[in-house]
């Protein structure tokens, strides 16, 4: 028997894994990494560094012995702190309903891979989470995207969910506040979404990630909190965003007893490191001043960079109402997302997520973080400028 070498190694890597496709936006990011000086705003991780009473317990914890394995779905003490945090949007969690993940990354696949069956439909409020719809491919479920428009400020629109949803459909994803449009859902539209569930025995997967970081007189609502969704909604979060602890790889997912029981079973090897665990505890307890300062910075630069963006010709930004991203519209200037962030990246040395990698609803968008300082960010406005009038020109 001749084995062929050159499709020797795909025939040991599973199929679904093989029938991944490569999006087309990942040509920006594969050019950005074989370049130098790059400005990369591509992610989400903040230039803030993580307080200090957090790191102080992550240290205290590893000279008082906190090295070795930990309980496999979270500490005792974080599992209570985390119910009781949560308690201030008026859901009665039980620690036992907590399981500490390694980041929201794995919280999602979990709780996507826990209950998802192939076949399933998945309904998405698009633009949305660029890792959802990679999670959705990999275990053989169908997306079915509901457009949320930039016109209307990316407000739910009730009737489009409803067509979007069928006798096949088990799960909707909820990010609240959104990213990447920034969109702070209301009770009523909330209570909208609860209704359909109800109506239709859906399963709700709320991604709550950034539920601190919230402007205008606007406030955070859980989707669970709301009448006999408590029993449908599993709650997806990560200390990344509030924290400034985005290397430290700490997150969670809570949902009733009856859900995440079964979730525990996964194999996938929760177990968190104990001292981190230890400073997810220390976040949690405060003081919370910090995250206060961190919240009136990201809004300084907000209210200094959509403005500024939308002074451009051809450029629209709508004013995000929470989470750390923009989302400016480049309709204007007649170029597709990946084809602008290319050109970006060569010219000016930045790089910004093309608004396809959020859905077809994100084409002719890109997504720009406010993770540096107004000064940066002042430098990013500029190039998108400069660019701007060069494709009008």
């Amino acid at each position: 028997m001749i084995i062929d070498e050159n499709t020797m190694s795909d025939s040991f890597i599973e199929k679904r894994l093989r029938s991944l496709e490569t999006p087309e936006h990942a040509r920006v990011l594969a050019i950005a990494r074989k370049m130098e000086g790059v400005l990369n705003l591509s992610g989400g991780d903040p230039d803030f560094d993580t307080p200090e009473h957090i790191k102080e317990a992550a240290v205290g914890a590893l000279r008082d012995g906190w090295t070795h394995y930990p309980v496999t779905y979270g500490m005792p003490a974080l599992r209570e702190a985390i119910a009781e945090y949560h308690g201030k949007y008026g859901v009665d969690w039980k620690p036992s309903e907590v399981i500490v993940t390694a980041g929201s990354g794995q919280s999602l696949y979990a709780s996507m891979a826990g209950t998802i069956n192939p076949g399933d439909e998945v309904v998405q409020l698009e633009p949305y989470y660029v890792a959802y719809h990679g999670l959705i491919e990999y275990l053989g479920a169908k997306e079915v995207p509901v457009p949320l428009l930039e016109e209307e400020g990316y407000r739910l629109d009730v009737e489009a969910l409803k067509e979007g949803i069928t006798p096949r459909t088990k799960m909707l994803i909820l990010c609240n506040p959104s990213n990447p449009t920034g969109t702070v859902y209301t009770e009523e539209e909330l209570a909208a979404v609860a209704d359909l569930a109800l109506e239709n025995d859906l399963l709700i997967l709320s991604d709550e990630v950034y539920n601190e970081l919230i402007w205008d007189g606007r406030s955070h609502r859980s989707i669970a909190a709301l009448p006999g969704m408590r029993e449908r909604t599993i709650v997806s979060m990560s200390f990344s965003k509030t924290f400034a602890m985005t290397g430290w790889r700490l997150g969670y997912l809570i949902a009733d007893e009856s859900i995440s029981s079964m979730i525990a079973r996964m194999p996938i090897g929760y177990r968190v490191n104990t001292f981190v665990q230890m400073a997810g505890v220390a976040a949690l307890t405060g003081p919370w001043r910090p995250v206060r300062e961190m919240g009136e910075e990201l809004d300084r630069r907000r209210r200094f960079f959509v403005p500024r963006l939308n002074e451009i010709d051809g450029v629209t930004c709508h004013m995000p109402e929470g989470s750390i991203f923009t989302f400016p519209s480049i309709r204007g200037l007649g170029v597709k997302s990946v084809d602008f962030c290319e050109a970006l990246l060569k010219e000016s040395r930045i790089l910004v997520r093309p608004g396809v990698a959020f859905g077809q609803a994100g084409e002719c968008h890109v997504r720009i973080p406010l993770i540096r300082p107004v000064e940066t960010l002042e430098r990013v406005a500029s190039a998108i400028e400069d660019l701007a009038d060069g494709l009008r020109g």
